[in-house]
């Protein structure tokens, strides 16, 4: 399309108005096509999956039998290995077991293959933990006195 100048005639167009004539309007299929193949692999190269260690924290619930108490509870490993997509695994703080409940005992347990629960169900996690929870009469987890003679 000529350009007009004040003076009434046209002109034909000189080379730099072919060059950004060329960029801007001609070709549009391959240009979309471009601008697609450009946004999948900016998909493609954000969603990459990574795999990262979390610590592990135990989730007990409940009350042990009256006159026992909760020492220690243990797990090992201390770290598990969860992945999936970068954002969301980068996001997670620490990974929590399943609840282990504690209702009513009178002694010290294992929990052998505790699973390990993620919210996000676009993370994996890729290890099971063992947990030890030590229980003890609430008479013994207290220092004794000492008798003075």
């Amino acid at each position: 399309m000529p350009f007009r100048e004040s003076s009434g005639f046209t002109r034909a167009p000189g080379s730099a108005e072919r060059w950004l004539r060329r960029i801007f309007v001609e070709d549009w299929g391959l240009k979309l096509l471009a601008l697609a193949i450009t946004l999948v692999l900016w998909f493609v190269a954000s969603g990459r999956q990574v795999e990262r260690e979390l610590t592990v924290e135990p989730r007990v619930e409940g009350r042990p039998a009256p006159t026992y108490e909760v020492k220690e509870v243990l797990v090992t490993p201390g770290k598990v290995r969860v992945t999936g997509p970068a954002g969301h695994v980068n996001a997670l703080e620490k990974a929590r077991t399943e609840e282990i409940s504690i209702e009513g005992r009178r002694e010290s347990f294992d929990v052998p293959q505790t699973a390990i629960y993620i919210s996000d169900p676009k993370v994996g996690v890729l290890d099971k933990v063992n947990v030890h929870v030590t229980i003890v009469s609430a008479g013994d987890a207290k220092p004794k006195p000492r008798d003075a003679n």
